[in-house]
């Protein structure tokens, strides 16, 4: 049996991918000492889905589903600790989200799947921009589909604004 190196010397960077393989309880505590941190900040400071914020959601959104598969049955749901919340003050959010008590819209648009907007119809003449930030135009032949969407992105803005219990962790 050939020997092992003793550590990885890679530190789990696959080049061919570009990803980074880091242990999920590791990234749970650096996520979670993020948002303390970040909840120390001046009102305001941050924008929702820009700056680092959306990195920091999307490796919240690893975790969860890495909790999910682990768990299986057993899992209940996001770890909200993770996750930025509407009543933090250091946020400027967007308009005419759902978390504003507004409905959104699903539209699948062929070749980039489903995504929301707080628009239920395209108008041929104007852009439409999604909750993730994605854009199409009437060309793209979008058109209004029923559920979540398929975006990541859009699908948790989505569920920012559904009243959510907090999780036993």
């Amino acid at each position: 049996m050939p020997n092992k190196p003793a550590h990885d010397p890679t530190y789990g960077y696959d080049p061919e991918t570009r990803t980074v393989r880091v242990d999920q309880h590791d990234l749970a505590r650096l996520l979670l000492m993020f948002r303390t941190l970040m909840r120390q900040q001046q009102p305001g400071k941050w924008k929702h889905m820009r700056d680092f914020d959306l990195s920091f959601e999307r490796l919240a959104d690893a975790v969860d589903a890495s909790s999910q598969i682990r768990y299986g049955k057993r899992w209940d749901g996001p770890d909200l600790r993770m996750r930025c919340t509407t009543t933090e003050p250091v946020y400027t959010w967007p308009k005419g989200a759902p978390y504003d008590r507004r409905a959104t819209f699903t539209w699948n648009v062929p070749g980039y799947g489903s995504h929301a907007t707080e628009d239920d119809q395209v108008h041929p003449d104007s852009v439409s921009t999604s909750l993730c930030g994605f854009s199409w135009g009437f060309d793209d032949k979008p058109r209004l589909v029923g559920g979540l969407p398929d975006c990541p992105e859009c699908r948790r803005e989505v569920q920012l604004g559904a009243e959510r219990p907090r999780g036993a962790w």
